[in-house]
């Protein structure tokens, strides 16, 4: 709209010295066109280099985010540039997510935070946008509203490892290592006898709360109730054996 009236302020202030015969009332309303047409230059100015008729607006907006990685709680992040000051977050939305997500580096400030019992994307976007219906009108088509600038605050959860690619790289082969010696400390005759002990409590614990409720199990449903705890226990021991493996390669490598 604003070239519009530009162009129809320049026609006027051609056609107001040009064919009005009335040289008083040419000169009179040549220099209101003349300043109309000043005024219009300057509008067109102060929009694009100053924002004239806009306003700066910051949207804040909450994201969920969950690890990158399947057998592990972890969130990556890299620094950039030569000072490295500024760095880039690497996470995924969702857990079905096959691909993870790296946040923007130009004009975006990633901030992690290692605290709480949940993880939390707080998102402030800061855009130019115009002050009301009337300034978008005049201005809307040479000048669309932009976006300034971007702050994402990472809270991850504490039971979360922070670490860069590299650190992951080390950590996924040191959890080899580990691993490996865990494998054969349960070899041994000794653990393995205690581990079938404390499979034959669980199942027995189960059973005996289980028989409690419902007394009349034959010996067909019991065996079946059996196999389930026995799954059981057996997940719930590879999830604690996960853990543990998992803590003890952070603390060597200060992670946590």
């Amino acid at each position: 709209m604003i070239f519009v009236i530009l162009v129809g302020t320049v026609l006027a202030f051609f056609l107001c010295f040009n064919l009005i015969p009335n040289r008083k009332l040419s000169n009179a309303t040549g220099i209101l066109a003349g300043f109309l047409v000043i005024l219009t230059i300057l509008a067109i100015v102060g929009n694009f280099h100053y924002h004239f008729g806009m306003k700066k607006e910051t949207v804040t907006t909450p994201h969920s985010f969950t690890s990158i990685n399947k057998q592990m709680n972890m969130v990556l992040y890299q620094k950039i540039g030569k000072q490295g000051k500024e760095q880039v977050v690497i996470y995924k939305k969702t857990a079905s997510q096959k691909k993870p997500t790296t946040t923007p580096a130009i004009k975006t400030r990633n901030i992690i935070k290692h605290e709480g019992t949940k993880n939390r994307l707080v998102t402030q976007k800061q855009e130019w946008v115009y002050k009301n219906g009337f300034y978008r009108m005049m201005f809307g088509v040479a000048q669309k509203e932009t976006f300034i600038k971007r702050t994402n605050t990472f809270h991850v959860a504490n039971d979360y490892l922070v670490m860069t690619p590299k650190q992951a790289k080390e950590f996924g082969q040191r959890m080899k290592q580990v691993a490996a010696g865990m494998k054969q400390q349960q070899q041994d005759p000794a653990a393995q006898a205690a581990l079938k002990q404390q499979a034959q409590q669980y199942i027995q614990g189960k059973m005996t709360a289980e028989m409690q409720k419902n007394p009349q199990l034959s010996d067909q449903q019991r065996q079946r109730l059996m196999k389930k705890w026995q799954v059981e226990f057996q997940n719930q021991l590879k999830q604690q054996a996960q853990q543990k493996l998992v803590e003890q390669v952070a603390r060597e490598m200060n992670l946590k």
